[in-house]
């Protein structure tokens, strides 16, 4: 399959997630990205998707402020000696980032 299927066929492969960019990263593992506005259900979209394996995430990268990223696998587990890295740039984990959100509205603070 040349390279420009093969991209076809992974945005296919998780839509109707549409994250803003799309990393391959080797070893059959990607890396989505969305920033700010992020549209989380489209994150909740990726998550529940039948066949893909989610390695990290979601976490908001250090180099995307308010953003969020997944990295992940499709069609199989791809965990070995590369996974001690993933997500080696995480600053916090979104849910964490959105209770603190929730608190600091809720107390007026």
């Amino acid at each position: 399959m040349n390279a420009h299927l093969a991209r076809v066929s992974t945005w296919e492969s998780i839509a109707p997630a549409m994250p803003d960019s799309l990393e391959e990263l080797g070893n059959g593992q990607y890396l989505a990205k969305w920033w700010k506005p992020v549209p989380m259900q489209e994150v909740q979209v990726l998550l529940q998707i039948e066949g893909i394996t989610i390695l990290r995430g979601p976490y908001e990268p250090r180099n995307l402020p308010g953003g969020v990223a997944v990295r992940f696998a499709i069609g199989h587990d791809v965990l070995g000696e590369d996974a001690s890295h993933i997500g080696e740039d995480e600053t916090f984990p979104v849910e964490a980032r959105r209770r603190a959100t929730r608190s600091l509205q809720r107390t007026g603070s």
